[in-house]
């Protein structure tokens, strides 16, 4: 029973990671601790259930040491944000500190389920069925990969963490959205991979090259994929945020209404020590708009600077970006030439424009092949193709999307044994 107090005494002063005391789980941890130190089996009893319950809602199931090493890992701190932005001198002078935290979080992970059981079933033995009840309580696991190795080594692994991740939420998420002035996580986003996507492998190509120079910081530009609707321009961005994650590449959603704020956005980003994509889908403009006004602002540097960090990748079906209308050029203006010319400039304002054009058959048939064969599916080519250019002629036009709805469809008649094509 000596160490209840001593896990207590230490996790009490925790400095660096002093946030994680702060948590549902750990504070019920505690609470589970002191019923089995001090209260009676029904509360020890009531005490793990309600740890476990919530251990369980943290998505790491049972494992209490799995759920220790995500928040030390995602914890927001001065040393993990001192480390990503490779402060040595201020890691220097935390690591002393984050060093006792870490050997403290290996003494909490440690003290196994089985010990905890013991020590209750020890207080509780002359009580009739109280050995039966604990051994029955359900196991929850305390050691895991991370906490194996000695506090020196866990520090340096997170420390390797924090530089190549960054800290807190944008080490924990690849994925935000910039609403409201402020940027929020994207817990669910589109898991697309590049190895989804088929065909136009020299346009996304360039998409990739460009950012991969963007993230060994020899080069890289703002680009436009413009195109027809359902080739793939906001896959192909979505995919390489996923594709390049782990180098440090994050993807910041931006929506057109949300584009005045973009001065505050970059102010916010470019203190984070990670490369972003500014992702603006479906962008078009109507005259007058103030959107319009601070995106050029920033394409064509403004008085707010664009960060080495960011990068802006706009997908549109539109060339121009700004709807015209005819009574437009026959309006009553002085210079009207200067101002249309003014209209049609946003889009050359970005390094790049990258076109995306719908399939001819034999290309849009080869994407049907492609894809059926990702789903295993054992159709004749015959049979797939003829009823993939049935479906075209019914959704109103090629496109990759409309071979990936071609199918997904094909696959539920060919599981049920009818045919792909009537």
């Amino acid at each position: 029973m000596i160490k209840f107090p001593k896990i207590r005494l230490y996790l009490s002063s925790l400095t660096v990671y002093r946030s994680l005391l702060a948590d549902e789980t750990v504070q019920r941890y505690f609470q589970m601790l002191d019923a089995a130190e001090n209260g009676g089996l029904l509360d020890f009893g009531d005490a793990y259930g309600v740890f476990a319950a919530g251990l369980l809602k943290s998505d790491c199931g049972l494992d209490f040491s799995a759920h220790l090493e995500r928040l030390a890992r995602y914890d927001d701190n001065a040393f993990s944000r001192a480390a990503a932005n490779r402060d040595d001198a201020a890691v220097a002078r935390m690591t002393p500190a984050a060093l006792r935290d870490f050997e403290t979080l290996k003494m909490m992970s440690s003290f196994s389920c089985d010990e905890i059981k013991a020590i209750v079933k020890e207080r509780f033995a002359a009580t009739k069925g109280a050995v039966e009840f604990v051994d029955g309580l359900p196991e929850f696991k305390t050691e895991n990969g991370w906490f194996s190795p000695d506090a020196d080594t866990m520090l340096g692994e997170a420390t390797a963490f924090y530089r190549e991740q960054g800290f807190g939420p944008f080490a924990r998420f690849g994925a935000f959205r910039w609403r409201n002035g402020r940027l929020t996580e994207v817990e669910y986003p589109d898991p697309i991979r590049l190895s989804d996507l088929k065909d136009y492998e020299y346009e996304r190509g360039l998409v990739v090259s460009n950012t991969l120079d963007f993230l060994e910081g020899t080069d890289g530009g703002n680009l436009l994929l413009y195109g027809d609707r359902g080739t793939g321009k906001s896959s192909t961005v979505k995919a390489i945020a996923n594709e390049y994650r782990d180098k440090g590449l994050r993807i910041v959603e931006v929506a057109k209404e949300s584009l005045t704020e973009f001065p505050a956005l970059l102010d916010v980003l470019r203190k984070i020590p990670l490369k972003f994509l500014i992702f603006i889908d479906d962008l078009s403009f109507s005259a007058d708009d103030d959107a319009f006004s601070a995106l050029k602002s920033v394409l064509e540097g403004g008085l707010v600077h664009q960060p080495d960090n960011c990068l802006i990748y706009a997908t549109s079906n539109r060339r121009h970006l700004v709807k015209e209308s005819f009574s437009e050029r026959n309006a009553d203006d002085v210079h009207a030439g200067d101002t249309m010319q003014e209209k049609l400039s946003l889009a050359d304002r970005f390094a790049m424009t990258v076109n995306f054009f719908a399939p001819d058959q034999r290309t849009y048939c080869h994407i049907v092949s492609a894809l059926a064969r990702d789903r295993n599916m054992n159709v004749p080519a015959t049979e797939l193709e003829r009823g993939a250019i049935q479906w075209a002629l019914k959704a109103g036009g090629r496109s990759p999307r409309t071979a990936k709805q071609f199918v997904a469809w094909a696959e539920a008649r060919w599981k049920k044994g009818l045919p792909v094509f009537d």
